[in-house]
């Protein structure tokens, strides 16, 4: 299962996937006990970001992000200190569908709702993750019949 083999290791999760295509409920399912959440939204500015990343790093605390991370430049504010502090590095992408993303979307309610503008400025500029990027290891995510079905990765061509 996922979450076993990031036991016993310092363990960076990054997340990376649209608005409403699973984040914050498979952090909750599987990582809330483990890993410290590191949540832009929650923190509301860049600078609170930083400073809860160095603390996890500085205390050797396991730690998933969770926002959408669209692309490799994104990515790389959370992987490069990571790896350079002997974390193993994984990354998880949500596999999802701007449609699907859109539906859940809309279910939401007050803050959590997101604008579409938003979901569809995202699902733009989106790159898939690449190993190269410094990830140990990459899984992707999707969910069917309301679970989350985590598989191994395969290289997109």
């Amino acid at each position: 299962m996922f979450t076993e083999m990031l036991k016993g290791r310092k363990s960076a999760v990054i997340f990376t996937g649209l608005q409403a295509s699973g984040k914050s409920a498979f952090y909750k399912e599987y990582l809330a006990v483990t890993h410290v959440h590191i949540n832009l939204e929650e923190l509301r500015t860049r600078n609170k970001e930083r400073h809860l990343l160095e603390k996890c790093i500085a205390e050797g605390r396991s730690f998933a992000v969770d926002n959408t991370n669209p692309t490799a430049a994104d990515r790389a504010r959370y992987i490069i200190p990571s790896k350079d502090a002997g974390y193993s590095v994984t990354g998880v992408y949500f596999r999802s569908s701007v449609e699907k993303c859109m539906e859940r979307n809309a279910m939401r309610k007050g803050k959590a709702k997101v604008p579409a503008v938003a979901i569809f400025a995202t699902a733009a500029k989106f790159e898939i993750p690449d190993k190269a990027e410094g990830f140990g290891e990459l899984y992707y995510v999707r969910i069917e019949d309301e679970t989350f079905i985590v598989e191994e990765w395969i290289d997109e061509i």
